[in-house]
C-alpha cells in the first residue's frame, strides 16, 4: 500500500512557530513564483486545478498525525476521493495533482511503498503522536 507525502516537509512547511503546536490551523507556505518547478507548473493547461490542490493538500497534511504525511489517523493513506471528501473539492484535481507532482520534474510530493510510521524520509518533528 503505498502512500504520499510531502517533500522537505519540515525545511519548507513547519517554521518555529508551527513547531509549538500540536494541531495546527495555519501552514506557512513559501511564496516564491520565479523558480523553474513554479515556472513548469505554470506552463500547464491545468495548472489552476493542480496549484488549487496542491494548497489543499498542504493544509490537509499539516493536520495529519504524522505531519506531511498523507495518512489518517489509523495510518491508513489518503485518497484523491479521500481528499475531496475532506476539502469539498473535486478529487479530481487531486488526482490531477499526485500524478503531477509526483513527476521528477516537480518533485514536490513523494510516494512510497514503507510503513509511514517507519518511514525514514518522515522527520522526526513531523510526528505527532
Amino acid at each position: 500500500m503505498s502512500f504520499y507525502s510531502i517533500k522537505d516537509w519540515d525545511e519548507l512547511f513547519e517554521n518555529s512557530e508551527s513547531r509549538k503546536y500540536k494541531n495546527l490551523k495555519w501552514v506557512p507556505v513559501p511564496n516564491k513564483h520565479d523558480g523553474k518547478t513554479f515556472s513548469r507548473l505554470r506552463s500547464l493547461e491545468n495548472r489552476v486545478e493542480i496549484f488549487a490542490a496542491w494548497v489543499l493538500i498542504l493544509e490537509v497534511a499539516s493536520k495529519m498525525p504524522i505531519r506531511g504525511v498523507l495518512v489518517d489517523s489509523d495510518l491508513e493513506p489518503l485518497t484523491p476521493e479521500d481528499l475531496g471528501v475532506m476539502t469539498g473539492f473535486p478529487s479530481s484535481i487531486f488526482e490531477q495533482a499526485l500524478k503531477t507532482l509526483i513527476l521528477p520534474k516537480f518533485g514536490w510530493i513523494v510516494e512510497s511503498s514503507e510503513n509511514p510510521a517507519d518511514a525514514s524520509e518522515i522527520p522526526p518533528l513531523n510526528r505527532i503522536e
